[in-house]
């Protein structure tokens, strides 16, 4: 975070201010992912699932149901988090 985000105050001598969405990203980049639902294209029909993100929204994976997801975070030493 930059410095104009940190405010002083009497109480709290380096209080920090609200950062921006990618200095927020770049925080949790490698150890932060979340899952979301999608709709895969088939040739034959859509396939139902899971879509894997990175902190900073990058689509990282896929799979078919969010205890897999959030097993395959898992597997790559990242902790997943709720979207909302």
């Amino acid at each position: 975070m930059s410095d104009k985000n940190f405010q002083e105050s009497a109480e709290h001598p380096a209080i920090p201010g609200p950062a921006n969405i990618e200095e927020l990203a770049v925080l949790g980049l490698n150890a932060l992912a979340y899952a979301r639902a999608a709709t895969a294209a088939d040739a034959q029909q859509p396939i139902a699932g899971f879509t894997i993100h990175a902190a900073n929204g990058l689509r990282i994976g896929w799979a078919p149901s969010l205890d897999l997801a959030h097993v395959a975070i898992r597997q790559h030493d990242m902790q997943p988090m709720p979207l909302h």
